[in-house]
């Protein structure tokens, strides 16, 4: 990965809503670790699995610390879609949900550090290395 493709998808991801699968942006209880379902909430660090989708990227699932995967090939077995592995600090900066407006107590993703980026090989580059 080069630090260009990292620092580009790093400014990409911060500010993300903490939300997955299209349910509702994380409010400030937080989101919940896919493993153990420890509650993270504000101020929290998490690992997040993050997907290139049609509007941009999204989370897909979090992890706490203590079982965050070592690599996105321990994390998911999907292939073929355009993800990454990031570790990223849980914001109480309120979101914006285009279904339903500002949302001032929803939790962002913020302090992001990028730790693995795999493109899908059928895609070719990105919008964003077009």
């Amino acid at each position: 990965m080069s630090d260009d493709a990292a620092a580009e998808l790093a400014r990409a991801v911060t500010g993300l809503a903490a939300e997955t699968g299209g349910f509702p942006a994380a409010r400030r209880d937080g989101v919940r670790c896919a493993r153990c379902a420890t509650r993270l909430a504000a101020g929290d660090r998490v690992a997040a699995l993050v997907a290139e989708g049609h509007d941009g990227w999204e989370p897909v699932t979090f992890r706490c610390p203590e079982h965050a995967p070592d690599d996105l090939a321990s994390l998911t077995g999907v292939h073929g879609d355009d993800q990454a592995l990031v570790d990223a600090t849980l914001e109480p900066t309120g979101t914006h949900d285009p279904r339903s407006g500002f949302d001032p107590d929803g939790l962002s993703l913020g302090a992001v550090d990028v730790r693995e980026i795999v493109r899908g090989p059928d895609r070719g580059p990105s919008r964003r290395e077009r």
